[in-house]
């Protein structure tokens, strides 16, 4: 899709509009989260809102984009195997910079020294890959994270900080699939590649299997879907938009199939019931302008979580969750979403012409500042713009508040410099064409 098409409508009302929302432009106290009805997904549902808002190609055409672009990765027609060049190009570009040089971070509460850096480094035993590397199956047995270098050591940008663990990639959900295509030198660690990904695992998280049965994992052709933010099964936990193997029982009931590493490190199947509490749903959610806003509040008010720690989301997996709910994969991080959207950009404009454009932007659009994806509900009752997103802290006259839950709010909240969200976009996300 061409730079895209809303401009030309949007500015029709601008000068209007602008005399109207120069009166909503109030001090800004973020006044964080928005309560009431606007609370609620049953606020945000509509008559029409139960229309399709992508056709199958539609989905296939965007996957693949997707694809091709890098931003999600095809492992069901990816080669088995790859350079080794490719590898270790991958390893270090799976460190996003962390190294590249010692930066004062702290493990444990002590600064981090040299030789810990470089240990962890070495760790990755780079210099030990051939000329070529063979991908190998293997399913995440229990939510797993997934590191930017192989340690289960947390490190931080400050002492007392046990939050923002800058080695921390994203997780696994139990049954992913992934392609095993090294380990570290430790044995400890596997680097994969996932749907969204490439990092480190701890191998006691992953089973080792054939490729029919990984591609039953993979791909399954009967599978239930997670609505709920979070579900917890014989132990494990899933969070929203997994999917679960579903599996017919001889006495006619479904069962679902959960993953479990033998003695030695092999795939085994385990079968459960299907809990009775409404949390799963056979296949995907039509991707609907209501299902958008039915999954995107299921979480309201749950933790926040750095990389996926603690359980929690952040930002980016919490809109991601949201839409592979639906059956469309999304990038892992906030840039890389925005890299997959059609674009409107906002650079240069005023709030009030910011404002002026969201006006006609359909809900389930998606907002982007620096660091941070917002998924936008529109107007309320008394026209104030409206976004739900998964947010750690903003400021409030230079003080930092954090508030590490998903939350509906207005586009007042301010970052460390003082300015207003609206004033921060880089520019409004369009996955689904607008109507």
């Amino acid at each position: 899709m061409p730079e895209y098409a809303l401009r030309g409508r949007l500015w029709a009302g601008v000068l209007g509009a602008v005399l109207i929302l120069l009166l909503m432009v109030v001090p800004a106290h973020a006044a964080l989260p928005v309560q009431g009805a606007a609370a609620t997904a049953d606020y945000w549902l509509r008559a029409d809102g139960d229309a399709p808002l992508l056709r199958g190609e539609e989905r296939e055409a965007y996957a693949r984009r997707l694809a091709a672009k890098d931003l999600v990765h095809d492992l069901i027609n990816t080669s088995e195997t790859r350079a080794g060049e490719t590898v270790r190009a991958q390893i270090h570009e799976a460190a996003q910079g962390t190294d590249r040089a010692l930066s004062d971070l702290y493990a444990e509460g002590q600064l981090l020294c040299t030789e810990q850096w470089q240990a962890v480094c070495d760790n990755r035993a780079i210099e030990g890959i051939g000329a070529t590397v063979t991908a190998r199956p293997a399913v995440a047995v229990r939510r797993a994270d997934v590191r930017l270098l192989p340690t289960e050591d947390g490190w931080f940008e400050s002492p007392d900080d046990l939050r923002y663990d800058e080695l921390q990639g994203t997780v696994l959900d139990p049954g992913e699939a992934v392609l095993v295509l090294h380990r570290s030198q430790d044995t400890r660690f596997a680097f994969v590649e996932t749907r969204d990904y490439r990092g480190w695992v701890d191998v006691h998280a992953l089973a080792a299997t054939d490729w029919k049965t990984w591609r039953d994992f993979a791909t399954p052709e009967e599978f239930f879907t997670v609505t709920a933010a979070q579900l917890s099964i014989d132990g494990r936990l899933y969070q929203l938009g997994a999917k679960i193997p579903r599996r017919r029982a001889v006495d006619g009931t479904d069962r679902l199939l959960l993953p479990v590493r033998d003695a030695g490190g092999q795939l085994a199947l385990r079968e459960v019931r299907v809990p009775e509490d409404g949390r799963l749903v056979v296949g995907r959610l039509p991707l609907t302008r209501n299902n958008l806003m039915r999954l995107a509040f299921a979480p309201l008010y749950t933790e926040y979580g750095w990389g996926g720690a603690n359980g929690g989301m952040d930002c980016s997996s919490y809109v991601q969750n949201i839409y592979r709910a639906m059956g469309l994969d999304l990038p892992r991080d906030a840039d890389m979403q925005e890299r997959a959207c059609s674009l409107l950009p906002l650079a240069g404009l005023s709030a009030a012409e910011r404002y002026a454009l969201l006006a006609d932007v359909p809900p389930g659009a998606l907002l982007f500042c620096p660091g941070h994806v917002m998924l936008y509900l529109g107007r309320d009752a008394g026209g104030r713009p409206l976004v739900i997103h998964d947010i750690s802290s903003y400021y409030e006259d230079g003080e930092k508040k954090y508030i590490r839950q998903v939350v509906v709010s207005t586009l007042d909240f301010q970052n460390a410099r003082g300015t207003a969200a609206i004033d921060t976009l880089d520019a409004v996300g369009f996955i689904a064409p607008a109507p």
